[in-house]
């Protein structure tokens, strides 16, 4: 029954007729395949979902020759919530400035730090057509690999927390407080339920504390300084692969130079001067200095540690400039493809840990419990 109406529903609403009052009448409801949803509370896209959209819109606004800033504005009307009100801010500063990597630049998290300078890149090197393309190959590919590693963790993170509120209340408000009375009524001296039930007084004293802590960590988890910073400063002492990653990117843009037939001498002061990485940005800089006294490109580049004498000799070797951005196009990909398998073997070591971590207390919480039990059984056998 239910199915018959829903499919009357749909038809009329996709009438012609229909569309102008459906479109007045649900306002808030957007189609998403064959189900209806709330946009207002359904959960949303992540956040490089959202700027691989807009990504897509600027390059259709590239290659149409079309104004960005009416785009953008129809593409926040598709949003809510902070990208939302980027997406505005990014539309006002278009309105107010001739340039879009101005307007970019100033409005932070509207695309990513990567994106933004690739963008930079390609606008001041003549191959924005072509580094668009890169760039939403390499996002898709992202999104793809981020669903499929980031999926069964967070299902399995949640499900865990709630079943830690429900359950561990449950067990000290209740369960705990009923044994302590059994063993003072069977004259019983048990240190495991004592222990457990003080360790939750414990924390019930300063669950303001513990409170304040997870909201903090919530806190700097969502903003975004905090994650630029932690990007810009930390991510690269901790983990090896984020470097790795932005050398691939940097490759990237270099082999689009190459293969536009680009001089690499522009393409490293353009980089230099505009990389977002303080650490790649100065050997970018000792490149670019080298080459301006005559040191040749590829031995620049290995005297600032950006490739290693093997990757030096095989591009010495050919002369092509099809072949060259070809090779630097597959070191790329082999610098990307270590990346993301050391951000799996960390995934990976990281989910067992803290797995262990949960187990221990579950342990914890049954040893305690087996052993009440048994002096139990041994009081009352006496």
């Amino acid at each position: 029954m239910l199915n018959s109406w829903m499919t009357r529903l749909n038809k009329f609403l996709y009438s012609p007729i229909s569309i102008p009052f459906a479109s007045r009448l649900l306002p808030f409801w957007r189609r998403k395949g064959p189900k209806w949803y709330l946009s207002s509370w359904w959960p949303g896209e992540t956040l490089s979902a959202m700027q691989y959209s807009l990504i897509r819109l600027l390059a259709v606004a590239h290659t149409e020759r079309l104004e960005p800033r009416p785009l953008v504005e129809a593409l926040a009307s598709e949003h809510r919530g902070r990208y939302k009100r980027r997406l505005r801010l990014l539309a006002r500063r278009l309105d107010r400035s001739s340039s879009l990597i101005a307007a970019l630049e100033k409005t932070p998290d509207v695309l990513s730090e990567s994106a933004v300078l690739a963008i930079r890149f390609g606008s001041q090197s003549g191959t924005l057509s072509q580094t668009y393309a890169q760039l939403l190959e390499t996002e898709k590919q992202n999104i793809n690999a981020s669903k499929t590693s980031q999926r069964n963790p967070k299902s399995y993170f949640i499900a865990l927390g709630l079943a830690a509120l429900v359950l561990l209340p449950l067990l000290m408000i209740f369960v705990v407080p009923t044994l302590q009375k059994l063993a003072e009524e069977y004259g019983m001296k048990d240190q495991s339920i004592t222990t457990l039930r003080a360790c939750w007084a414990a924390l019930t004293d300063h669950l303001w504390m513990v409170v304040a802590g997870v909201f903090g960590l919530w806190w700097l988890a969502r903003s975004s300084r905090s994650k630029r910073f932690f990007r810009r400063h930390v991510a690269d002492k901790l983990f090896r692969s984020n470097s790795l990653s932005r050398t691939a990117q940097l490759f990237r843009m270099l082999s689009i130079s190459v293969a536009a037939g680009r001089p690499l001498a522009g393409s490293l002061s353009t980089l230099a001067k505009y990389h977002f990485d303080p650490k790649l940005r100065q050997r970018l800089l000792l490149a670019r200095n080298e080459v301006e006294q005559g040191v040749p490109v590829w031995s620049s580049l290995v005297d600032a540690k950006l490739i290693s004498p093997t990757e030096h000799d095989a591009l010495n070797s050919v002369s092509d400039s099809r072949v060259q951005a070809w090779m630097i196009q597959r070191m790329a990909c082999v610098k990307q493809a270590n990346a993301n398998q050391r951000v799996w073997m960390q995934s990976a070591m990281i989910h067992p840990l803290f797995i262990l971590l949960v187990a221990s207390g579950v342990l914890w919480i049954c040893y305690a419990f087996f052993s009440f039990i048994t002096n139990l059984i041994q009081s009352l056998a006496v």
